[in-house]
């Protein structure tokens, strides 16, 4: 276990290979720990870094104070301590908005930027879930909640990551939701969309139930802006955990190729083993 003390709070992080940096987020439910099977893919060619927030995971979980500035700026520090100048970053949901939020308010200190099924407005949220259901989704504080509904239709191949997700949100401050989630409804990214220069290649599952897939089409409506919709079929709201080498091979692509747009190879749907991969 990795960890350092930022603002007097702990934070957990963990980092595999060498190379360029690469960050990745998590969302409003997990941790660190789902990152695994992608970073393990990455670390031959990139130093991988994945943290969990305050309140989540390993980290401080008298932390109360969820907001995606507040992550922003716990971000910021944990760069600065770690003595990172520059780096990717791959955020998932309430990590994508963090991301987004904190390459355009730094442009300097990121090189690209990768979001997965992020919502870029919270009314996408109201749309799809009520706020007293999507509260429910995210506390499981009652029996009838709608989370364990839906992560049971979702394909997520390692039990243990699963386990994670429900331990996880099973102990979550109510406090801290309840920051969080105001501050997720009240997010709209698209002045920052539309002012951000850096590459965005923003992914999501045409199947996910929880950040419909067609709530991200207005980024096709952005003019002189480096950023990439791309919907990956029959992918639910963790891709990177039901088509990890797909996945990884996109992201592996989108930070090394020159430029946008980026394509789903035909050769990456068959399935191949790490050691064929690498």
């Amino acid at each position: 276990m990795s960890a350092l003390h930022l603002e007097q709070r702990l934070v957990h992080y963990e980092a595999l290979g060498r190379g360029q940096p690469i960050i990745f987020l998590h969302s409003w439910l997990g941790s660190w720990r789902y990152w695994i099977p992608t970073m393990e893919l990455a670390a031959e060619r990139y130093r991988t870094y994945a943290l969990d927030f305050w309140g989540f995971g390993e980290s401080d979980r008298a932390a109360n104070d969820g907001t995606i500035s507040g992550y922003v700026r716990m971000l910021y520090a944990f760069m600065d301590a770690m003595g990172i100048s520059t780096a990717n970053l791959v955020g998932h949901g309430l990590g994508g908005a963090v991301a987004i939020q904190a390459a355009y308010g730094q442009p300097s200190r990121f090189l690209k930027v990768m979001t997965v099924a992020t919502p870029l407005y919270g009314h996408v949220l109201t749309s799809h879930l009520q706020p007293s259901r999507f509260a429910r989704l995210l506390g499981m504080r009652s029996p009838t909640n709608v989370w364990p509904r839906l992560i049971r239709t979702i394909p997520i191949a390692n039990p243990d990551v699963q386990q994670e997700l429900y331990a996880n949100a099973a102990t979550l401050s109510e406090q801290l939701l309840a920051t969080l989630q105001t501050s997720l409804l009240a997010t709209d990214l698209r002045p920052a969309l539309l002012g951000l220069r850096l590459p965005l290649l923003a992914v999501y599952g045409s199947a996910d139930r929880i950040v419909a897939a067609r709530h991200a089409t207005l980024l096709n409506q952005l003019q002189e802006t480096p950023v990439q919709l791309l919907v990956l079929p029959k992918a639910n709201h963790f891709p990177f955990l039901e088509q990890t080498n797909l996945f990884t091979r996109l992201l592996l692509d989108f930070l090394q190729a020159p430029g946008l747009p980026v394509t789903i190879k035909a050769e990456w749907r068959r399935r191949v083993s790490q050691a064929e991969y690498l």
